[in-house]
C-alpha cells in the first residue's frame, strides 16, 4: 500500500482509518473549506495512544483527532 509521506509510519489499519475519517470529515465541509483541507495539506499525523485516535495536523495550523469509531473532533 502506497502511503502519504507524512503517514508512512502508520500501520495499514491506522492508515485506512486516516483515509476513512478524512473522507467523511472532508464531505462534511463546504467546497471553499475543503480546499484548505486536502490530503496534501496534512503535514503531520501522530498516534495518540492515550485517547486511542490519530492527531492529524494541517498546514494552516488546524488539527483534529481522528477516532477509531469514524468520528473526529
Amino acid at each position: 500500500m502506497k502511503k502519504l509521506p507524512v503517514a508512512k509510519h502508520l500501520t495499514n489499519q491506522e492508515y485506512q482509518l486516516l483515509l476513512k475519517v478524512y473522507a467523511d470529515h472532508n464531505r462534511s465541509m463546504g467546497l471553499e473549506k475543503r480546499a484548505k483541507y486536502t490530503l496534501s495539506n496534512i503535514v503531520k499525523v501522530e498516534r495518540n495512544q492515550e485517547e486511542k485516535c490519530l492527531n492529524v495536523y494541517y498546514g494552516n495550523g488546524d488539527w483534529w483527532h481522528y477516532v477509531s469509531n469514524g468520528t473526529w473532533y
